[in-house]
Formats: C-alpha cells, sequence, structure tokens
C-alpha cells in the first residue's frame, strides 16, 4: 500500500471528470500575446469574478496522468497526489503502473525519494536543480488547480479584443480570458528562482461548485521542458492526516 493510499479516509465524494457527469466546460482558445493596452475596466471588479476558493476548498487528492518532454527525451507517467493548502504529496508510476517514488514538498523544499534507486533527497526549491517531474511536485497541487489572485497584488491590467493580462507586484503577468474570466496562463518574470517559467489552464470544467482546469501544462524555466498534466479524477475537500513520506530506516536523505 503506498502512502498516499494510508493517509486517505473514506471519500466524500469523488468527481470522475469525463463527458458523462462534466456540467461544463470551456473550449479551446488560442491565448493572444499581440495587441495589448491599457485597460478602462475596473481591475477590481474582472478579479472579484476570478475563482478563487482559499476558504473553501481546503485539501484535494486525485490521479492524473503526465507527459514530461525534455530535449531527446519523453516520459508517460501515473499521478497519485494529495494536497492541503500547506503540503503536496506526489506518488508517482510509470507506464506499467511501477510504483518509483514519491515527492514531498511545504512550498519551500522538495523531499524525493526514489524507491527504485533507494535513495531519498532534499531539495530547496528556489536554489536546488529541480528536473522532469520534479518540477510539477516542487509546486502545491491545490494551488495551482486553483490560482487565485489578491485584490491588493494587482499593478496594473492591459487587455486586447480576447484576453485581460494582469500585472502583479510580484512581477507575474496573469493571463485571463475576456469571455469566461477564466485564468489561461501564469507566467513568472525573467528572474525568478522557481524551476518553471510559466503554467498554462485549459478544459475547465464546473465540479460541484468549483470551476477547475482539467489540463495543466507546465514549461520549465530553462524554456527547454515541459510537462502536460492531464487531472483524471479528484475528491475534494476529504479529510487527511500530516502529509508525509515514511522512509524506511535504511534510507539515507541527501541534501541537495
Amino acid at each position: 500500500m503506498t502512502n498516499s493510499a494510508r493517509i486517505l479516509r473514506p471519500p466524500r465524494f469523488l468527481v470522475i471528470l469525463s463527458g458523462i457527469i462534466m456540467v461544463s466546460c470551456t473550449g479551446s482558445r488560442e491565448l493572444s500575446r499581440d495587441g495589448y493596452s491599457p485597460s478602462e475596466t475596473d481591475v477590481q471588479a474582472i478579479v472579484r469574478q476570478l475563482p478563487d476558493y482559499t476558504s473553501r476548498l481546503q485539501t484535494l487528492t486525485g490521479q492524473g496522468r503526465a507527459i514530461v518532454s525534455e530535449p531527446n527525451n519523453t516520459e508517460r507517467l501515473k499521478l497519485l497526489f494529495s494536497s492541503s493548502r500547506d503540503r503536496s504529496l506526489v506518488t508517482i508510476r510509470n507506464g506499467l503502473g511501477i510504483e518509483g517514488g514519491e515527492l514531498l514538498t511545504d512550498g519551500d523544499t522538495l523531499l524525493v525519494y526514489n524507491k527504485i534507486d533507494k535513495y531519498a533527497r532534499k531539495i530547496p526549491i528556489r536554489e536546488g536543480s529541480l528536473d522532469r517531474i520534479n518540477k510539477l511536485a516542487s509546486l502545491n497541487i491545490l494551488d495551482i488547480i486553483n490560482f487565485s489572485v489578491a485584490a491588493g497584488s494587482i499593478q496594473k491590467m492591459h487587455e486586447n479584443k480576447t484576453h485581460y493580462q494582469l500585472f502583479l507586484n510580484d512581477g507575474v503577468r496573469v493571463f485571463v480570458d475576456k469571455k469566461s474570466l477564466l485564468v489561461r496562463e501564469v507566467v513568472q518574470p525573467p528572474d525568478t528562482q522557481l524551476p518553471y517559467s510559466r503554467i498554462q489552464y485549459d478544459a475547465y470544467a464546473q465540479l460541484k461548485g468549483f470551476t477547475l482546469p482539467r489540463r495543466i501544462t507546465i514549461f520549465g524555466a530553462e524554456q527547454q521542458s515541459k510537462i502536460a498534466l492531464q487531472v483524471g479524477s479528484l475528491e475534494l475537500n476529504p479529510e487527511l492526516d500530516t502529509l508525509t513520506i515514511n522512509l524506511p530506516d535504511d534510507i539515507r536523505i541527501y541534501n541537495r
């Protein structure tokens, strides 16, 4: 039994992201990067309409499939994940269903337990070198599935015919679809120390009163790799014990 299986209580409800029970979803629309100019629209009115479940959605568990693309290499993985607002735990299985490891993040560090090579490593997220699936696991899954914008964090807003572009105080840019008022992309500033440069969101679905993306694509900071995550199922607001990795006694933790 995996650690993620141990921490789950009986499901409150399981939401299968399929066309059978999907209430509604947004179609794909190409993100336009041209023709932006300062907006006269009330930015606070726009922010108030963006989905923000910070208080209503505190935990989630689920599974999905990820395609990790790097120069000269592509890998397909199955992911099981559990997340609170403070921590995220990801369990990885390869295409044959073999469990390869667990990854736990608290926002500052990423603990990687490689079950095949039998070692554990702790990596500072903003200082360490993260590659492959570690980039996704270093992020709080709950926070990226419901990316929220604080009203007081916006410096200015531009718009074109199809999108709003929010400029945040920390240099982050957020692209919002004008028709659906859903976040389409989050772009980090060039000097970011995070392991990714931007995140794209697509295929939103309304699930039990929550509007959440089914497809999330994370682009590496080096602009040469990406992780495409297809969310398969979600359990919203389950009761979770403290998210942790139970390392065997003979496994040593290496730093970096």
